[in-house]
C-alpha cells in the first residue's frame, strides 16, 4: 500500500535545512512526497526541488483556508501518485521516529476497509530534546486524523480548525504512529505569521466562523494584521 506525504509549507528553511530536516524524516517513510509551497521568500523551494519533493505553488491558505487546502493536497497526491491508496499530510514542524514509521507502513498495508482515516497521537514537545511535553499523550492524545485513504469521497471542510466530512470510520489506537510536534521551536517571528493568518481566516469564515471562540490572543494578532498584513 503505497503512501504520499503532502504538506503545505511557506518560508520552512529552518525546518528543511536543519539537521534532523523534515525531507529527511518524512523520506523515512516513501519518496512520494508533494508540498504546496506559498510564496516563499526563503530557499525553501530550491532545497525541495534538489532533493527530489515535487513542490506545487499556491497560495491556497490565504486565499481559501486550511479546509480547501487539506483537499487540495490529496488533489495533488492523486494526481502525482495515481496508483497511491493513502495520503499523510503533516507540516514542517512534526516528525515521525523509530517504530511508529515501520507501524504505518503495516497499518497502510493491514487496515479494514471500514476505516479510511488514521488518527494519530500529537505530542506536543516543549523543546528539542523531547524530555518535557505539554501533556501526556496517554491522557490527552490531541487526535490528529492526517492519514486518509485517496480513494474516499471524504472532505475537509471549514475555513479554520478544519473538519472531516464523508469518511468512514476512523481508527483511533494509542498504539498509532506518534505526531512528534516540535511548534515551541519556531521563532517568534514565525508565531506571529501565523497568528496573523489565523486571525484573518477566522474573520472570513461566515458559515463556521461564529461556531468556535477565539484564540485568547486572536484580537492583537488581527489587530497586527490589520498593520502588516498577512506577510
Amino acid at each position: 500500500m503505497s503512501i504520499v506525504i503532502t504538506s503545505n509549507m511557506k518560508n520552512e528553511i529552518d525546518q528543511l535545512s536543519a539537521p534532523d530536516s523534515w525531507i529527511d524524516n518524512m523520506k523515512q517513510i516513501t519518496n512520494q512526497i508533494v508540498v504546496v509551497l506559498g510564496d516563499s521568500k526563503d530557499a525553501s523551494e530550491r532545497i525541495l526541488k534538489d532533493n527530489d519533493v515535487i513542490v506545487v505553488n499556491s497560495n491556497i491558505i490565504t486565499e481559501e483556508g486550511y479546509g480547501p487546502a487539506r483537499n487540495h493536497l490529496r488533489d495533488m497526491a492523486r494526481k502525482f501518485f495515481p496508483e497511491a491508496e493513502w495520503n499523510v499530510y503533516t507540516d514542517a514542524d512534526e516528525r515521525f521516529f523509530g517504530k511508529d514509521i515501520h507501524q504505518m507502513r503495516h497499518i497502510a498495508e493491514d487496515l479494514s476497509e471500514d476505516f479510511d482515516v488514521v488518527a494519530f497521537p500529537r505530542i506536543d514537545w516543549s523543546n528539542k530534546e523531547m524530555t518535557k511535553a505539554q501533556k501526556d499523550y496517554h491522557v490527552y492524545p490531541d487526535w490528529q486524523a492526517r492519514m486518509t485513504r485517496l480513494d474516499s469521497p471524504l472532505k475537509y471542510v471549514r475555513i479554520l480548525h478544519e473538519q472531516l466530512e464523508g469518511h468512514k470510520a476512523i481508527y483511533c489506537d494509542l498504539t498509532n504512529p506518534k505526531l512528534h510536534h516540535f511548534h515551541q521551536d519556531r521563532t517568534q517571528e514565525k508565531t506571529d505569521s501565523v497568528g496573523r493568518l489565523c486571525s484573518y481566516l477566522h474573520s472570513i469564515d461566515k458559515v463556521y466562523g461564529k461556531t468556535y471562540p477565539k484564540h485568547p490572543k486572536e484580537e492583537m494578532y488581527y489587530q497586527q494584521y490589520l498593520k502588516e498584513g498577512l506577510d
